[in-house]
C-alpha cells in the first residue's frame, strides 16, 4: 500500500508569513498516543506501507530545518528514504494545477457552515487532549513562539486555526474581546452563530481547516494512495466521507486497526528504532501482518483483550509442543554425540534439520506474531 504523509499547512490559500515559523508548518503527522521528550513517528502505521509519499518541502525541512522535537521523526524518514521506501513529490505543483477545483470544493463546503460545527468542536477537544499530555517544560518549548500565556487556565482555549500554530489564550482587552472568544462562543451557541461577528470568525477558521483537508483529499486521488494525517482532523474527514456513503477515509481503518493491535497485544513494545521498522518492512512475514489487519478491517476479527489472550494461549501451546518435540529429538540423537571429535556438532546439525520444518509448521499460523516478538526483543 502507498501512503501519503500529509504536509501540515498545505492548501491553495495564500499563507500568512508568520506561519512558516510554526513548529508544525509543513511537517508530517506524529503519534498522538505516545508522548516523550520528543515527537515520535507513528511506527505501527509505517508497517502498512510499501511506499511512503512525502512532499519535497516537507522532506527538506525534516532533513535540514526541523525543530528538535522532530529529531526522531527526521531520523525515521531519512532511514526509510535511504532504503527506498520514500517517494518524494511536489505537492505544491499539484495544488497549483488544481487551484480552481479546490476553490470550488471550499465554496461548496462553506454553504453548510452548521455541518462543520461538531467536527470542529471534536477536533479542538482531540488537540487539547494531545497538548495536555506534554509536561509543562516541553509544552512551553514547543509553543514558546506561538502562545501568549503558558498557564493551564489560558491553555484551555489554545486551539486557534487549523495550523495548530496560534494556541492563543482567550483573553480580555478592556472592552474588547479576543477573536478566540468569538470562536468558542459561536461553537457553543447556535443563537450567537446567527450573528455576523460570531459567524464570520467561525467561517474564517473553517476556511483554514477545510482548505487543508480538501488538499489532502485531492492528493490522495492524484497519487492513488491512502493518507496519514493528524488524528484531530479525523472528524472532518469522517463528515466528508459519510456524505458519499463511506465510513472512513482511505487507509484510515487500516491505520486504526494496526495501532489497536499494538496497543492490545504488544503494549510493552516501546523500543522501536529505524532499523526495527526497516527490518520488519523487509521481512516476508510483513504480508501476513497486513493480511491480519485486512481481516480486522473487514470485520472478520476484533483486536480486543479476548483476541490478545487467545493469541498468547495458542502461542504458549505451540512453544510447549515444540519444547516437548525438542526433548524427544535430543534424546533420539543423543548417541551421535558420542562420536569422537565431531559427535556434538553432528548431533546439533541433525537435531536442527529435524526441528526446523516442525517448528515452521507449528508456528506458521502466527508468523506475524513471532516477527513482532523478535523485533521487540532485538537490541
Amino acid at each position: 500500500m502507498k501512503l501519503i504523509l500529509t504536509s501540515f499547512g498545505l492548501s491553495h490559500l495564500t499563507r500568512e508569513s508568520h506561519q512558516e515559523r510554526n513548529v508544525f508548518y509543513r511537517m508530517p503527522p506524529v503519534s498522538m498516543s505516545h508522548i516523550s521528550e520528543k515527537f515520535m513517528p507513528d511506527y505501527s502505521t509505517l508497517l502498512l506501507t510499501d511506499k511512503i509519499i512525502i512532499d519535497n518541502e516537507t522532506y527538506n525541512r525534516l532533513i535540514s530545518d526541523y525543530h528538535p522535537v522532530y529529531k526522531d521523526v527526521s531520523l525515521m524518514i531519512r532511514n526509510l528514504y535511504d532504503e527506498g521506501f520514500v517517494q518524494i513529490e511536489d505537492f505544491n505543483e499539484v495544488v497549483k494545477s488544481e487551484e480552481p477545483f479546490l476553490e470550488q470544493m471550499l465554496e461548496r463546503d462553506l454553504k453548510e457552515v452548521e455541518l462543520w460545527v461538531n467536527p470542529l468542536k471534536e477536533s479542538m477537544k482531540n488537540w487539547e487532549t494531545f497538548i495536555n499530555k506534554f509536561n509543562d517544560d516541553l509544552r512551553n518549548e514547543i509553543f514558546k513562539d506561538n502562545i501568549e500565556y503558558h498557564t493551564e487556565d489560558h491553555l484551555r482555549y489554545h486551539h486557534y486555526s487549523f495550523t495548530h500554530e496560534m494556541h492563543y489564550a482567550m483573553h480580555y482587552k478592556r472592552n474588547q474581546l479576543s477573536e478566540m472568544y468569538y470562536l468558542v462562543e459561536s461553537l457553543n451557541s447556535s443563537t450567537k452563530r446567527k450573528k455576523s461577528e460570531y459567524r464570520d470568525v467561525l467561517k474564517k477558521h473553517l476556511i483554514d481547516y477545510l482548505s487543508y483537508i480538501n488538499t489532502n483529499l485531492l492528493l490522495s486521488y492524484k497519487f492513488d494512495a491512502g493518507f496519514h494525517d493528524w488524528q484531530d482532523f479525523h472528524p472532518f474527514y469522517r463528515e466528508k466521507f459519510i456524505r458519499i456513503g463511506r465510513d472512513s477515509s482511505p487507509a484510515e481503518k487500516e491505520i486504526q486497526n494496526i495501532n489497536k493491535l499494538f496497543e492490545i497485544s504488544f503494549p510493552e513494545f516501546s523500543n522501536w528504532r529505524p532499523k526495527s521498522v526497516i527490518k520488519a518492512l523487509k521481512d516476508k512475514r510483513i504480508t501476513e501482518l497486513r493480511t491480519l489487519v485486512d481481516s480486522a478491517c473487514n470485520g472478520e476479527i476484533e483486536f480486543d483483550t479476548k483476541f490478545a489472550n487467545s493469541i498468547l494461549t495458542e502461542v504458549f501451546k505451540i512453544e510447549s509442543n515444540i519444547s516437548k518435540i525438542r526433548n524427544i529429538v535430543s534424546y533420539i540423537t543423543l548417541p551421535l554425540g558420542f562420536i569422537p571429535v565431531v559427535g556434538t556438532p553432528i548431533q546439533k546439525v541433525i537435531e536442527e534439520s529435524i526441528l526446523q520444518p516442525i517448528q515452521y509448521k507449528q508456528r506458521k499460523k502466527f508468523r506475524w506474531f513471532y516477527m513482532i516478538s523478535e523485533l521487540a526483543n532485538s537490541k
